[in-house]
């Protein structure tokens, strides 16, 4: 007669249970991580380019235009820009703080609005910069380097701001997110800071010095 071991069985499913959702979580915030690391390389190549033609390749930056003055950066607009967007880090991390410790769904319904709020007068401003700026990408080695980075950039922002917009619609239309489970919003928030930690980089390294 045939012998059953004990832990062997119908029962035994229940030793080993299937994979939650949880781990489906780790792996979406590691991939993002994978992700934010590929973008820093870029972006440090692009700040290399930009430091290789100002100090070796350009006579003279900023240059001069066809009036003999030479291109100015908007600085004091920029600085308020850059004071917005970082900002929008503290609502955005404000927003996810409630839900994780508190499940307060609302609460980051609220700083997601105000999160692409500000985030879309970021990138107005950043517009409406380019458009008053006096020179293009096609003046010098100067024009072409400012307007890669920062137009590089613009496109990051752009993309976490449609990141964190698909988040808004799972928590306002599918009540989706939980202090249990929050993976994709966490992916995006972090997404978020990244592309504010290069701003400020770049604020300082092409505006300031």
């Amino acid at each position: 007669m045939a012998t059953v071991e004990p832990g062997m069985g119908a029962d035994s499913r229940t030793l080993t249970p299937p994979p939650s959702r949880g781990s489906q979580m780790s792996m979406g915030m590691l991939s993002m991580i994978f992700f934010i690391g590929s973008e820093i390389m870029l972006f440090g190549s692009l700040f290399a380019g930009y430091f290789f033609v100002r100090f070796n390749v350009a006579d003279e930056w900023p240059p001069r235009n066809a009036a003999g003055e030479p291109f100015e950066l908007p600085i004091l607009l920029t600085g308020l820009n850059t004071a917005i967007l970082v900002a929008s880090s503290f609502t955005v991390h404000w927003g996810e703080h409630r839900l994780r410790h508190y499940n307060d769904r609302k609460g980051l319904e609220r700083a997601l609005w105000v999160t692409l709020l500000l985030g879309g007068t970021f990138l107005i401003i950043q517009i409406n910069e380019y458009v008053h700026l006096g020179f293009t990408p096609q003046d010098q080695a100067f024009g072409s380097a400012f307007y890669t980075l920062t137009g590089f950039h613009g496109l990051h922002v752009f993309v976490g701001f449609t990141l964190l917009s698909l988040c808004l619609i799972r928590v306002k239309r599918a009540h989706d997110f939980s202090a249990g489970w929050f993976t994709p919003l966490g992916a995006a928030v972090l997404y978020w800071h990244f592309v504010d930690v290069v701003w400020i980089l770049l604020f300082v390294l092409v505006y300031l010095i």
